[in-house]
């Protein structure tokens, strides 16, 4: 049981994950799941839908985009670092 249940999304607890973590993942295509391990021992586990799987990967990929951007400037205009 999570420790609430809110918008469809149960909140186990907060997770940070460092740079050089060993992660790996399982498919049932059966059932169209993904399970993500991350963690020497799947400390942490994520189990999501097909559906789900994309949505996550497309907000890591929008925010992994926005990372690699050039900083906005007070305007709203991109600056160089």
């Amino acid at each position: 049981m999570g420790l609430f249940r809110h918008s469809g999304v149960s909140v186990e607890s907060w997770v940070e994950i460092e740079r050089d973590t060993p992660v790996q993942y399982e498919v049932d295509h059966l059932n169209d799941r993904a399970t993500l391990f991350f963690g020497q021992n799947a400390n942490f586990v994520l189990h999501l839908g097909g559906e789900n799987l994309r949505d996550v990967a497309d907000l890591a990929a929008r925010a992994h985009a926005e990372l690699d951007a050039p900083q906005c400037g007070a305007a709203g205009e991109r600056t160089t670092p």
